[in-house]
C-alpha cells in the first residue's frame, strides 16, 4: 500500500490508475498467503467427497474449520499423509478424526510423548493420529485408516491474524479444489460488525451477507461442485478503531496505527545475499524483481556486493548500479540454479563498507542454524510459501533489521518498508507491575497492532508507546475496566502471544513452551495433538483424553495407583483344537517377553473369527437395516482355521483336497520351524527341567510373505530367535477368502522338554499349531560358509544414472541432472546416487557434496532422510556438518537411544571428546531413559561400552570424568571391529562377519573359534550390531547382511546401512573405513563389504 503524506499532489487520473494497481498486488499477496489442506497416499491425492468450512471472524482474528470427508475407491485399506503450510501468523487449533463412528477431538502432548504413544499403537494396527509441527509452519499428519470402499473424516481448524489494507480486514479463504464434491456447505460469520463485509473476490451465486444479531453471517449448501475459487473478503473498519476484549483476568487489544514515515538513510553500498538452495527453486521470483526495481529506481547509485550461496557461497560478483539500472545484476539472479542445502553461516562474511544487509532467503535452516552476527542491519525479504517465519524474522530484529514477508505484502508495501525505517512499539506504562504483558517492547510493528495481557483484575487502564530509535511519537490509552466481555479465546490469545515471546529463544525456553502449550492448548515445536482409540491408552501415557473419555480414563488411572502403577490386567483367549488355554497378561510384562512390529495390548488373539468381528471391518455406513452390505469388500484378515483357501507351501502344490493341503502347509509350517531352531539359544539360558513353551502368531499376508510377526516365551533370547525362524519362511501362494487374495492370520504354540542340565532333550522340541501333531526332527546348525565370497557389485544400475554415463563432461551431466531431478525430486535415494555418480565417477566433490545436500532440504523434519545424509557425510569425512545433522536428528528423535550414540560418535569425529564422553555416559548412567517411555535395546550398553572405553584411552586427560556414573571402565583394543547402523525404524537387519577359516559369525553362532564375538540381534530400531575380534588370523573377513526388510519396501525410499569397519581399534595404528550401502530387496542375503587384515 503506498501511504500519501501531506507534500504528496496527484492528479486525479493517475490516482486511479495507481489504486487499480495497487489493489491487483494486494489481491495477489492475500490470496498466496494460504493453501488449503491437501491428503495424499504418496504422490498421489486421496479424493475429497464432501467439504463443510465454517468461518468465524472476530476483529483480526479468523478461525477457519474444514469437515473434510475422505474417499478411498480402492479394494485396499490406505495410509495417508495430510500436510498443509501455514503462513505467518497462522495456527493450527484443532484437530479431529473419525474413530469408530465418532468424532474424535484431539489432545495437546509432548511432542517425545505423543511420537512414543502413536507409534505404540500404530504397531497394534489401531487408528490413533499424530499432528505436529515441522520445520517453519509447515504441519502433517498421518491418517490411517482409510477403510477400502470407505471413507474417513477429518476435521481440521486454524487461526489467523488478518491483514489491513485499504480501510478494511482481509480474509482470504483457499478454495483450488479440481474435482466435483459431492456436497460443499459454507458458513461465515462476522461477529460485533457494524458495516457490512463485501466479497471482493470470487462470490458465488447465492452468497451474501445479512445482518444477524449485532452479526454478519452468509452460508451456502450446493451438491455436486466444485469449488475452485478462492474467496476474498473485505470487513470495513474505521481507520481510528481500537477495540479492547476483557475475559476473566485477562484482556486482548487490536487497533489500526497510522504512524508518520520516517525516511532510512539511503545505502551507497549494499551486499545481497541470494539463497540457491533447492527450496527456493519456487520462490516467486517475479515479485522480488519487482521490489528490486523500484528499490534501485529510488536509490540510483549504488554499489552491490553480490553473493549466492546454498550449501557454500556459489559466486561473489560486485556490481555498480548507476541510476537505478541493475539490467547486468537482474540477468544474473534471472540465470540462477537452485540446488544444494542451505547454511546461513555464510552470512557473516560481511565487506566492511557496507551499509545494509539483504538477505533473499525463505529460513529453512538445513545445513546450519539461522545465525547473523554483523553489525550491519539486516533486512530479510522471502517470498516462499514454505518459510521459518519466525526465524527469519527473529534473525532480522536481533540486528535492528526487519523482516519483509512477499506472500502476504505487495511489492509496493515491501518497497515502503525498505524506503522508511521501522515503526516500532516502545513498550507500556502502567502501575500493575504484576500484569503480563506480551508482545515485549523493541518489535517492529506496520499500521496493526495486538496486544494481550494477563493479571489485570486491578488495572484500569495501561499506555502503549510507539516511535522510531526509543523515541516516543505516538501512545494510546487502552481502557481495560470499561471494556468489552470477549469471546472465551481470550487467555488462548494471550497464550499464543507469550508464546510467539518464548520461541525467539526456543530451546532455551523449551519447558516453559511445554508448560504453556499443554496448559493452553497450542501445537508448538515441543508439543502436538494427538488422537487415540482407547481410554487405556490415554492412561498409560498419562495423555488426558477428550471430555467423552474423561470418566474412564480417571478410573483406570485409580485402579492404576492401586496395583502400583501397572494398567489393569487383559484376559486374552487363545484355542486350537487340542487345548484351550486362559491368560492374564499384564500390560507391563510382569517379567514376560513380548516381541514384535504389531504388538496388541495384551497377547494374541483368538484363533477363531465371529460374525460380529467381521462387521467391525466393514467400513462406516456398511451396516443397514442389521444387514452387512458388500461384506466380501471389506474382509482383510482370516484365521488360519476358517480361510477357504489354504496358503500353500513350496512342496504342498501337487494337493487338491483342501483338507489335505491344509495338514500338509500345517506339517511344513513345522518342519521349518524344527529345522531352523537354533536349540544352543535355549541351552545357554540353563532353564529349569521341564516342559517349556512359546507363543508364536503371524500373517501370511496377500502376496505370500510372512509379516506381522508376534512372540511370547518367558525370555527375551527364545522371542528372538523364534522370531528369526519364521522371518526365513519361503514365499507361499497366498490364502483366499472368496475368489480374494486375503490375509491368513496362524497361531504357532512351540513346546520343548529341557533336562536336569537346563538343555533342551534332542528330538523332543515340536510345535503343535492347530490339530496337527508332527514327528520332531533334530535342529540343523550350520556354521561353516559355504556359499562364493565375493563383494556385491555397488554400480547401480537406476535408469538416472545410466542418463548421466551418457554425457561426456562435467558440466553437461550437471545441466542434465537440473532438467532431470524434476522427474524424481520426491524420491529422496535419487540425491544420494547422482551424488555418488559424480563424486565416484566424475571426481566433481564440490558438485557431489551439493547434491546430497538436497536431501536436507527435501524435508528436514525427516530423521530417516536426515540419517541418510549423516552417513553419507562421515563416508566423506565432512564432520562438522555431520555434527549439525545428528544434532538435529537427536531434536527430532529424543526418544531413540541411538540418536544419543549417533551424536555422541558425530563428537568425537569433531574432536570434541568431552562432549562424546557426556553422551556416551548418559545411555549408559540410564540418565536418557529417566522419566521417560522410552525403548531399551538389549546389547546397546555393550556396543556404548566399547565406544566409551576407547574414547577414554585415546583422550587420556582431555576428559573430566569426575561427574561419571560408577561404571567400571576397561580399555580394550580389537585387532577387527566391525558396526552396521541404519536409517529406517523397526528394521530388521542381521550382521555376518566370515572369517578366513571361512566360519559364520552371527545371531545363531555368536562366537568362533578363532574369537570373534557377536553383539545382541536387533530386530527393532535402527541397529547397531557389533562384531569384535581380539586377535585376528591374517586374511579376509567379509561382511555379509541379511536384510528382512522394513514398513517401506519401496525402490523409492531404500533401507540405508552404515557399514563402520576398524582395524586395530583402540591403538595408535588404528585405521577406519566407512560405506553406506543401499538395500532394496526385503529378504535380501548379500557380501556388501569385505577387511584384509
Amino acid at each position: 500500500m503506498i501511504v500519501f503524506t501531506p507534500n504528496f499532489s496527484l492528479k486525479t487520473d493517475f490516482m486511479k490508475t495507481l489504486v487499480s494497481f495497487v489493489w491487483v498486488l494486494l489481491f495477489t499477496a492475500i490470496c498466496t498467503a494460504q493453501q488449503a489442506p491437501i491428503l495424499k497416499v504418496g504422490n498421489s491425492q486421496v479424493g475429497l467427497s464432501s467439504l463443510n468450512i465454517t468461518v468465524e471472524i472476530i476483529g483480526n482474528k479468523a478461525t477457519t474449520t474444514f469437515d473434510m470427508l475422505y474417499y478411498n475407491p480402492k479394494n485396499e485399506v490406505l495410509e495417508g499423509e495430510l500436510s498443509f503450510p501455514l503462513g505467518e501468523n497462522f495456527n493450527v487449533s484443532r484437530f479431529a478424526l473419525d474413530v469408530n463412528g465418532k468424532l474424535r477431538e484431539a489432545v495437546v502432548v509432548d511432542k517425545e510423548l505423543g511420537r512414543i504413544a502413536f507409534e505404540e499403537v500404530v504397531r497394534r494396527r489401531v487408528d490413533p493420529a499424530l499432528l505436529e509441527k515441522g520445520t517453519g509452519n509447515n504441519y502433517k499428519a498421518r491418517i490411517y485408516p482409510i477403510p477400502a470402499k470407505g471413507y474417513k473424516r477429518v476435521v481440521l481448524a486454524y487461526e489467523q491474524e488478518l491483514l489491513f489494507k485499504e480501510a478494511g480486514y482481509y480474509y482470504n479463504l483457499p478454495l483450488h479444489f479440481k474435482n466435483q464434491l459431492d456436497t460443499f456447505s459454507l458458513d461465515i460469520t462476522v461477529f460485533e460488525q457494524s458495516a457490512q463485509p463485501v466479497i471482493e473476490k470470487g462470490n458465488v451465486s447465492g452468497l451474501q451477507f445479512k445482518n444477524w444479531q449485532r452479526n454478519f453471517r452468509t452460508q451456502l449448501e450446493k451438491s455436486k461442485y466444485t469449488p475452485n475459487e478462492s474467496l476474498l473478503i473485505k470487513i470495513p473498519t474505521k481507520v481510528d478503531t481500537k477495540k479492547v476484549l476483557v475475559s476473566d483476568d485477562y484482556f486482548y487489544s487490536h487497533l489500526l496505527l497510522n504512524p508518520q514515515k520516517k525516511l532510512r538513510k539511503k545505502a551507497t553500498e549494499i551486499t545481497l545475499f541470494w539463497d540457491a538452495s533447492f527450496s527456493m527453486k519456487d520462490r516467486d521470483f517475479d515479485k522480488e524483481v519487482k521490489l528490486l526495481d523500484q528499490y534501485f529506481s529510488y536509490t540510483k547509485d549504488v554499489v552491490v556486493q553480490l553473493k549466492t550461496f546454498s550449501n557454500i557461497i556459489r559466486k561473489e560478483e560486485k556490481y555498480r548500479i548507476r541510476n537505478g539500472n541493475w539490467s547486468m545484476l537482474k540477468k544474473e539472479l534471472q540465470n540462477t540454479v537452485y540446488d544444494g542445502g542451505t547454511s546461513y553461516e555464510l552470512l557473516n562474511a560481511i565487506p566492511k563498507n557496507s551499509d545494509l544487509v539483504l538477505l533473499f532467503s525463505d529460513g529453512i535452516q538445513s545445513l546450519s542454524e539461522a545465525s547473523y552476527d554483523a553489525k550491519t542491519p539486516l533486512i530479510i525479504i522471502n517470498s516462499g510459501k514454505k518459510s521459518n517465519h519466525a526465524s527469519l524474522k527473529a534473525m532480522a530484529e536481533a540486528s535492528s533489521g526487519t523482516y519483509i514477508n512477499l506472500t502476504s505484502k505487495s511489492a509496493q508495501e515491501a518497497f515502503e518498508t525498505l524506503k522508511y525505517q521501522q515503526y516500532q512499539f516502545l513498550g507500556v506504562d502502567s502501575s500493575v507491575k504484576t500484569m503480563d504483558l506480551y508482545p515485549k517492547a523493541g518489535i517492529n510493528v506496520d499500521n496493526t497492532f495486538s496486544i494481550a495481557g494477563k493479571n489485570i483484575h486491578t488495572t484500569k487502564s495501561i499506555v502503549l508507546y510507539f516511535g522510531y530509535d526509543n523515541q516516543v511519537y505516538e501512545s494510546i490509552t487502552l481502557n481495560l475496566k470499561d471494556s468489552q466481555q470477549g469471546a472465551s479465546n481470550i487467555p488462548r490469545l494471550w497464550a499464543q502471544k507469550r508464546l510467539d515471546f518464548l520461541q525467539k529463544n526456543a530451546k532455551e525456553n523449551k519447558k516453559d513452551i511445554i508448560q504453556l502449550a499443554t496448559n493452553y492448548g497450542l501445537v508448538t515445536d515441543y508439543t502436538s495433538l494427538i488422537v487415540l482409540e482407547l481410554a487405556r491408552d490415554y492412561a498409560r501415557y498419562k495423555i488426558e483424553p477428550p471430555e467423552e473419555l474423561l470418566k474412564e480414563y480417571k478410573e483406570i488411572l485409580a485402579e492404576m495407583k492401586r496395583n502400583n502403577g501397572k494398567l489393569p490386567l487383559i484376559i486374552e483367549v487363545m484355542n486350537d483344537e487340542e487345548e484351550v488355554e486362559e491368560m492374564q497378561i499384564s500390560r507391563e510384562y510382569d517379567g514376560m517377553t513380548i516381541s514384535g512390529n504389531q504388538m496388541s495390548s495384551g497377547f494374541i488373539n483368538t484363533a477363531e473369527i465371529t460374525t460380529d468381528q467381521f462387521a467391525r471391518r466393514v467400513p462406516p455406513n456398511r451396516i443397514e437395516n442389521n444387514e452387512i452390505k458388500e461384506v466380501e469388500e471389506a474382509i482383510e484378515e482370516v484365521p488360519f482355521v476358517m480361510i477357504e483357501k489354504t496358503p500353500i507351501f513350496p512342496g504342498c502344490e501337487h494337493i487338491t483336497d483342501p483338507l489335505e493341503l491344509k495338514k500338509c502347509f500345517s506339517n511344513k509350517v513345522q518342519q521349518h520351524v524344527i529345522a531352523n531352531f537354533n536349540t544352543a539359544v535355549v541351552n545357554d539360558l540353563n532353564l529349569p527341567q521341564g516342559r517349556r513353551r512359546a507363543y508364536a502368531l503371524f500373517t501370511i499376508n496377500r502376496e505370500g510373505y510372512v509379516e506381522d510377526i508376534r512372540v511370547r516365551s518367558s525370555h527375551e533370547e527364545i522371542t528372538n530367535e523364534l522370531r528369526r525362524v519364521l522371518r526365513l519362511f519361503p514365499a507361499v501362494i497366498p490364502g483366499k477368502q472368496r475368489g480374494k487374495n486375503v490375509n491368513v492370520r496362524y497361531t504357532l504354540p512351540f513346546i520343548f522338554m529341557v533336562n536336569s542340565d537346563g538343555k533342551v532333550v534332542q528330538n523332543a522340541a515340536r510345535t503343535r499349531p492347530s490339530s496337527n501333531n508332527v514327528t520332531s526332527t533334530t535342529p540343523v546348525n550350520r556354521y561353516k560358509y559355504n556359499g562364493t565370497l565375493q563383494v556385491a557389485d555397488p554400480a547401480l544400475k537406476a535408469p538416472y544414472i545410466e542418463e548421466l554415463r551418457q554425457l561426456s563432461t562435467v558440466n553437461e551431466a550437471y545441466n542434465f541432472y537440473i532438467l532431470q531431478r524434476t522427474k524424481y525430486e520426491a524420491t529422496p535415494a535419487y540425491f544420494v546416487d547422482v551424488s555418488n555418480f559424480f563424486r565416484n565417477e566424475l571426481k566433481a566433490v564440490e558438485i557431489s557434496n551439493r547434491i546430497v545436500s538436497n536431501i536436507a532440504e527435501t524435508d528436514f523434519d525427516d530423521y530417516e532422510l536426515l540419517k541418510v545424509f549423516g552417513y553419507e557425510l562421515q563416508a566423506t569425512n565432512q564432520h562438522k556438518l555431520a555434527l549439525f545433522i545428528f544434532q538435529r536428528i537427536l531434536e527430532l528423535r529424543t526418544e531413540d537411544v541411538q540418536s544419543y550414540r549417533d551424536l555422541a560418535l558425530a563428537y568425537e569425529n569433531v574432536g570434541d571428546c568431552q562432549e562424546a564422553f557426556n553422551v556416551l555416559n548418559d545411555i549408559l548412567s540410564g540418565k536418557i531413559y529417566e522419566n521417560t517411555h522410552r525403548r531399551v535395546f538389549k546389547g546397546m550398553n555393550a556396543i556404548v561400552m566399547n565406544e566409551l572405553n576407547h574414547l577414554l584411552e585415546k583422550y587420556k586427560g582431555d576428559i573430566d570424568t569426575s561427574k561419571q556414573d560408577s561404571l567400571v571402565f576397561t580399555p580394550e583394543t580389537f585387532d577387527v571391529r566391525i558396526v552396521v547402523d541404519w536409517n529406517h525404524n523397526d528394521t530388521d537387519i542381521d550382521l555376518h562377519i566370515i572369517d578366513p577359516n571361512r566360519e559364520e559369525c552371527s545371531y545363531a553362532n555368536t562366537e568362533t573359534k578363532i574369537g570373534g564375538q557377536m553383539s545382541k540381534d536387533m530386530t527393532q530400531g535402527f541397529g547397531p550390531e557389533e562384531f569384535t575380534l581380539k586377535n585376528a588370523i591374517k586374511g579376509d573377513y567379509f561382511v555379509k547382511v541379511n536384510y528382512y526388510g522394513d514398513r517401506y519396501q519401496k525402490i523409492e525410499n531404500p533401507t540405508f546401512m552404515k557399514v563402520t569397519m576398524y582395524s586395530h581399534y583402540g591403538t595408535l595404528q588404528e585405521t577406519k573405513e566407512v560405506k553406506v550401502i543401499r538395500l532394496t530387496k526385503s529378504k535380501d542375503k548379500q557380501i556388501v563389504a569385505v577387511m584384509r587384515i
